[in-house]
Order: structure tokens, then C-alpha cells, then sequence
């Protein structure tokens, strides 16, 4: 009397599948083959369904039992997703083992604490820390048949696993929430409000917090969902979505162009650009675009104030393609980052589905920018710094170039451990003086011609950008 329970959906917010495409249990036997028990056709969206397998055969009723699920689907990119929930196998005592799940759970996704980016840099945050964070927050429960007595509350952490606050202060917050069935999923009321201070940490440039909230329920509830957890995270790069791709996004006009609109707190220095190319049938690898920056025409793209051609390459394992920005410039206030089409193939970069942005989202097919239909939010991330240093992911990077002398007059000699591909020189207004390439790892360069003053060494090497502030004196 055993039994396998499980809950099973197509499609979910990602792609559905095709009548081909199915999903499959098989339970391996004592001889240790495969065997098909359960398939089902792929269809577009449902709501969960329930299937009851009862495990009666006694080659399958052996201390090296096992089962595996398993989906067929098109092969060449994110396509035919299916969903699982509640898999459980049990004892069959009767009927009310598989008729009531006896569960009180968290069902929502947690998201971002504040209210316009999933992340952004820690120091644009401090700088406007009330006007960034959301007021409240609401992360729905739903109670499968269990008792309607449970008890909430959160607790923040900082990195190195302090805590930092908790809501309730004292004690926990008590729910009465009924069954789902009575009043579908429960809303935290009054909602759970944030404090403006909730976020405290020493970190100079970046910062991450975990946010973990915990139910407590009946004794005999389930207690694999009574906890959800969220790592909240500040470091130089600005992003509306998640991380996940569920779909993605193109556009089939060559000279289409769309751009993403980001907010800075503070001046500051844009160091990259981070684009996520999930694959999506066909590949995107050789249809080079421009990657554009856009300054604001009021709450829209205006002027280009940069340009730069590249070849896209498609993620593997979440990880984005960073394009270093190849000459420094500040931006302030609202600015745009996103491309400009060569053409007229789909360069579907990914599409998060769990966050919209669609405000903040324009295309420009004829020469008016209008909003994004498609709801979600472009997976691109502008990283900006003051730093000098900084790699392709985002971080601060810990290679040091040494330089000598400095001040400098005439000559100026530097050594680096990695290839240097080219370097640039800039003045306090951002202007480019002059570019040299390519370099030996120990070098030097003439400065005889540059006038008394401040600038900026910009390197060029190998996935990151490394700057210096250096003062030439020279006399003339």
C-alpha cells in the first residue's frame, strides 16, 4: 500500500508545450530497468492537477527503488517548460492520506524590497534610501486543509549573518487564515510595513542583505514551505529582473532600436553593460548590433552619447555578457541603455517574467519611442563606479598597475601582469587626449606634449577596464 503523489502544470509563465512534448514518470524495476507508468501530452496553460500513482507491483517494491520524471522538448533553446509541486510518497493508510495536503505554505515569489530595481549600487541607494524602498510588503500564504492558526514573522541579516531587525520586534504576528478553498490565497492586513533603516551596513562600495520570513503552523503541517528566503543585493550594477529568463524579447526591423531607462542618485561613471542572450531557437551569435546610450529627452531617449558595435553570445549557466564601456563619461539623472538594430533578425535578449518593467521600457521602430507591450523586464544591466578598478561582473577588481613616476613629467612608465590591449588618456572633463595600442605587459608612454594638470589612464585589458589618476607636471 504504497503510493506516489504528485501535482503536475504546463507552461506555468514560461513556454507551453506541444501535444509531443510530455511529461513522463517511470519507476525503476529490480532489475534495475526503466519502465513508463504515467505520460501526459503537452497542452498550453492549466492550473496544477493531481495524479495518484499506487505502487502495487512487487518489482518495483525493492530497497533500490527509484523514479525519475523526465519532459521532452525542442532541444534548441528555452522552450516546453513543465511544472512539479508536492511530490510525495507514502504509506496508504486511506483515502485521506492523498485527499488533503494537511499544508500551510508560502506561494509567492519573495522579489525585491525596493520599489523600481530588483538590485541597484549600494552608494545610489544610501543616497536616496526612503525614496528607494517599498513601504510594505505582502507575500501571499495559502492553507491546504491544515489548521488556520499560524504565527509570521521576518528577520533581516547582513553579511556576515548579524542580525539586524526583525517584524514583529516582539513576539510574532497571528493569522486566522482560513482554507483555500473558503478564501482563496491570504494577504498579510495591514501589510507588513519596512522600516526606512532596515538596510545598515560598514560596506563602502557594496552590500548584500538576506530576508528570511517564517510561518508557524500546526504540528502535523508540512514544514519543508513554512520559510522563505531572499538575498537582497547592492553592488555597481543596476537590473530589473531576476536573473532567470522565462522568455525573451527582439525585434525583426534592422534600425529598430530599444532602450531601458535607468535613474541615478548621484553622478556617476558608466563602466559596462551586461546583456543575457538566452538561446531561443535560432542562434544570435552572428547578427552584431549597437550597443547605444541614450541621454533623456524628457521621460524618453534622446541624443546617442555612446555607441559601440557588438556580437552577441548566448548565456550558458546565468551568466551575462559584459561589454566594457571603451572611453569614460559621467551620466547624471535618467539615462538609456539598449541597442540599435543592424538587422532585421530577432537578437532576443531574455525577458524576466516574474518583475515588469514595462514603464521604463521603449522601442523606436520609425522614429517615435512608445512603450513595451511585452510585459516583463529586459535582462540588460548597466554597471556604473567611481572607481578606477572594476571587472567584467560588476565587482571591484584587486589588480593593481603600478605606475612610476607620478607626478610625471615627459615619461611615464607602468607595469601590469596581464595583456594590455590598449590604453587611453582623458582629461577631468572626460575628454579622450589620445590612444595607444597595443602594449607589453612593462611599458611606458611619452607625456611630453600633455599640459600641467590631472588625468586618467584608462587600460584596456582583457574583459575589464583598469583606470589611474595621474598628475604630469610639466614645464612650458
Amino acid at each position: 500500500s504504497i503510493y506516489l503523489m504528485f501535482f503536475y502544470q504546463p507552461q506555468g509563465i514560461g513556454d507551453f508545450p506541444q501535444p509531443q512534448d510530455s511529461l513522463v514518470l517511470e519507476f525503476q524495476d529490480d532489475s534495475l530497468n526503466w519502465n513508463r507508468i504515467w505520460a501526459t501530452p503537452g497542452t498550453n496553460y492549466q492550473p496544477f492537477e493531481k495524479e495518484i500513482i499506487l505502487i502495487d507491483e512487487l518489482k518495483y517494491l525493492h530497497s533500490n527503488f527509484r523514479f525519475r520524471f523526465y519532459n521532452y522538448a525542442t532541444l534548441s533553446g528555452n522552450f516546453d517548460h513543465w511544472n512539479l509541486d508536492y511530490i510525495k510518497i507514502d504509506e496508504l493508510v486511506s483515502s485521506y492520506d492523498t485527499t488533503f495536503l494537511n499544508d500551510v505554505a508560502f506561494v509567492g515569489r519573495h522579489g525585491s524590497l525596493l520599489k523600481r530595481y530588483h538590485q541597484m549600487p549600494w552608494k545610489h541607494f544610501l543616497n536616496n534610501q526612503s525614496t528607494e524602498l517599498k513601504d510594505s510588503l505582502d507575500i501571499p500564504i495559502r492553507n491546504n486543509d491544515a489548521s488556520i492558526n499560524v504565527d509570521y514573522k521576518y528577520f533581516v541579516f547582513d553579511q556576515l549573518n548579524n542580525q539586524l531587525s526583525t517584524f514583529p520586534v516582539f513576539g510574532w504576528r497571528n493569522y486566522s487564515i482560513y482554507d483555500y478553498d473558503s478564501i482563496g490565497n491570504f494577504s498579510h492586513a495591514p501589510y507588513v510595513g519596512l522600516d526606512d533603516n532596515i538596510f545598515n551596513s560598514s560596506q563602502i562600495d557594496s552590500a548584500f542583505f538576506r530576508i528570511k520570513h517564517v510561518i508557524k503552523t500546526g504540528t502535523n503541517d508540512c514544514k519543508l514551505n513554512d520559510t522563505l528566503e531572499f538575498l537582497q543585493k547592492f553592488n555597481s550594477c543596476f537590473a530589473y529582473d531576476d536573473g532567470s529568463a522565462e522568455s525573451a524579447y527582439g525585434i525583426n526591423v534592422s534600425g529598430a532600436k530599444a532602450a531601458l531607462q535607468f535613474k541615478l542618485n548621484r553622478p556617476d561613471t558608466l563602466r559596462a553593460v551586461q546583456f543575457y542572450f538566452p538561446q531561443m531557437l535560432d542562434s544570435v551569435s552572428d547578427l552584431n548590433f549597437y550597443l547605444t546610450v541614450w541621454g533623456n529627452d524628457n521621460g524618453k531617449p534622446g541624443n546617442v552619447i555612446y555607441s559601440k558595435i557588438v556580437s552577441p553570445v548566448h548565456s550558458k549557466t546565468s551568466q551575462y555578457q559584459t561589454v566594457i564601456i571603451d572611453s569614460l563619461f559621467l551620466i547624471s539623472g535618467l539615462f538609456y541603455v539598449g541597442w540599435t538594430q543592424i538587422t532585421d533578425d530577432l537578437l532576443n535578449v531574455g525577458l524576466d517574467l516574474n518583475n515588469y518593467s514595462n514603464q521604463y521600457m521603449f522601442y523606436n521602430l520609425n522614429g517615435n519611442w512608445l512603450n513595451s507591450q511585452f510585459q516583463g523586464s529586459w535582462m540588460i544591466r548597466p554597471i556604473v563606479s567611481d572607481k578606477r578598478i572594476l571587472l567584467s561582473n560588476g565587482q571591484i577588481d584587486q589588480v593593481q598597475i603600478k605606475l612610476w613616476p607620478n607626478p610625471a613629467n615627459k615619461i611615464l612608465y607602468f607595469d601590469c601582469s596581464e595583456k594590455i590591449l590598449a590604453l587611453s588618456i582623458f582629461d577631468l572633463s572626460a575628454k579622450k587626449i589620445s590612444t595607444y595600442t597595443p602594449f607589453l605587459n612593462k611599458s611606458f608612454v611619452d607625456i611630453k606634449n600633455l599640459h600641467s594638470g590631472i588625468y586618467f589612464l584608462n587600460f584596456v585589458l582583457e574583459e575589464k577596464i583598469l583606470s589611474k589618476k595621474i598628475i604630469v607636471a610639466n614645464e612650458r
